[in-house]
């Protein structure tokens, strides 16, 4: 089938799948499912496919319609549209629909599914502006007005950390979070409070394609006492769905009892500790590589050591410091045969949660050529998945593509893989960094959590470099071994810039100056 046909084919199915039902989950995952399978095809790349799929959807919801079709192209310029439609009504919107669509635009932009070239100050002149637009909406129609020490008090020793999701022992960014908390209190002897805010949508608020709902843990509800590097470190949550004067006045009100001297956001576009930029010294601490909005005096890096673009407030709050990632190091070992792997093999290992979207027909068609190449090696696939199994089953290499699922022992499994191989994407970075610890070099594309872990020896520019860089290890027993104790190196230079206490302390304190300052 030709390029043409096979565009029309698609084009047709994904009309009518916009012209039908999008009130429910499931028709705007079957809708998603179909903009993606346009995607794939290339139908985004065909100028008079695309006009065509303008003018059939020309009624159609407008957030529908223009989220959908970004979608399928990856054009910036559909969610500036939206922006503005929401500008025009962001005193009637409803709170809750309007913190969906943003969440779901931050999801686009994680899973680096935009074409950030279509505009390319879209996060540090547009969606920020609008985030700081969101929160003055939010503060003015809940009556949130956050209390303010009082000038000159003296400091009380205390830290409160922010988050939007905390879930378990078994979500990385969970980890970092209480491994913060215990370098608070018992190396910098500050006493911590963990409010876990659950603040991105847990259901559908908007017709917005893809669909974004945050996971959450019902039993983290209340206030509860979390015990961690022999600290206990004390969290208050909520699990009440949607944006609320009760739940956010509760967390403010919290906040205000505890009368921490500053507040650290974990992650971006943390919305309560936001609300309290006007009140409080405020730090932000990202968990990726990928762009950060925070109305924060000091917000971290990730690695990659280049601030935002321009000169705004994003470009001057930005520091050049990394936190630590926390792993779990137990000296775990395990045989090959253990994972029904053959000695002889060159193991290559690809870890995420995210498979299912990140392993994408580009990718497994990269890994292909890495197997022909080299024909003792084969790909791991390490993480909870949905669809990918049913993909590797179709490849052509199916026999040397395998799904593990979900792995527990993940240290285990790294000292018997040879290569980490990573897609291109946002995130892995934690992944990555277990691999390096266990001497396992990584391949690499630029740009990315695994890439800013990893550093620049690691990193390849294109496929053909991909390719050849997989096989060259694999040919060479010197080369790898070479690799494995670079690899080896890299996490223990990483692992000392996270664990810099003076670093971040001295961040901490200029954050408060710089709030003194302002106030």
């Amino acid at each position: 089938m030709h390029a043409s046909d096979r565009h029309a084919a698609t084009l047709t199915d994904l009309i009518a799948r916009l012209q039908g039902p999008a009130g429910t989950g499931e028709a705007l995952k079957a809708i998603s499912e179909s903009c993606e399978a346009a995607r794939a095809t290339g139908l985004g790349r065909d100028v008079g496919a695309m006009e065509a799929l303008d003018a059939a959807t020309a009624s159609l919801d407008p957030i529908l319609r223009e989220s959908a079709l970004a979608a399928v192209s990856g054009d910036l310029r559909r969610y500036l549209r939206i922006l503005d439609m929401l500008d025009n009504v962001l005193d009637l919107a409803s709170l809750d629909g309007i913190n969906q669509i943003y969440w779901s635009m931050q999801r686009q932009l994680f899973l680096m599914r935009m074409d950030m070239a279509t505009v390319p100050d879209f996060v540090t002149d547009h969606l920020f502006a609008f985030y700081e637009r969101f929160l003055r909406q939010i503060a003015l129609r809940l009556g949130l007005t956050p209390a303010a020490r009082p000038a000159g008090m003296p400091d009380t020793g205390r830290v409160v950390i922010v988050t939007n999701q905390f879930l378990s022992a078994e979500h990385q960014p969970s980890r970092d979070l209480l491994l913060l908390a215990v370098r608070l209190q018992r190396d910098l002897g500050r006493t911590v409070l963990v409010l876990n805010t659950n603040m991105m949508p847990d259901r559908y608020y908007s017709p917005f394609v893809p669909p974004f709902a945050a996971a959450l843990e019902e039993r983290l509800s209340g206030e509860q006492t979390v015990r961690c590097g022999g600290e206990r470190i004390r969290m208050l949550s909520s699990t009440a769905p949607g944006i609320t004067a009760e739940k956010l006045g509760g967390f403010l009100s919290a906040v205000e009892a505890f009368d921490p001297d500053m507040a650290i956001a974990f992650g971006g576009s943390v919305i309560v500790s936001d609300l309290l930029e006007c009140a409080r010294p405020l730090m932000c601490i990202p968990t990726t590589s990928g762009r950060i909005v925070s109305l924060a005096d000091i917000v971290l890096d990730f690695g990659g050591h280049a601030p935002p673009a321009g000169n705004g407030r994003l470009a001057r709050s930005w520091r050049p410091s990394r936190f630590g990632l926390s792993l779990r190091r137990s000296g775990d070992t395990a045989t090959r045969a253990e994972f029904s792997l053959p000695d002889s093999a060159f193991v290559c290992v690809v870890v995420g949660n995210r498979l299912d979207a990140e392993a994408d027909g580009a990718f497994l068609g990269l890994l292909g050529r890495i197997l022909d190449a080299v024909p003792r090696a084969l790909v791991l696939f390490a993480g909870g998945v949905e669809t990918l199994p049913g993909r590797l089953a179709m490849d052509g290499h199916a026999g040397r593509l395998r799904s593990l699922g979900h792995v527990d022992r993940m240290e285990a499994l790294m000292s018997v893989c040879d290569l980490f191989v990573n897609p291109r994407r946002t995130g892995g970075g934690a992944g990555a960094a277990q691999a390096m610890a266990g001497g396992v070099p990584v391949l690499s594309f630029d740009g990315g959590d695994v890439a800013s872990v990893a550093g620049p020896s690691f990193l390849v520019t294109d496929d053909a470099a991909f390719v050849a860089r997989a096989a060259a290890l694999a040919g060479d027993p010197v080369l790898l071994e070479e690799a494995r104790q670079e690899a080896r190196a890299r996490f223990a230079a990483v692992e000392r810039e996270g664990a810099d206490n003076t670093q971040l302390s001295a961040y901490m304190a200029e954050a408060a100056g710089l709030f003194a300052a302002r106030r």
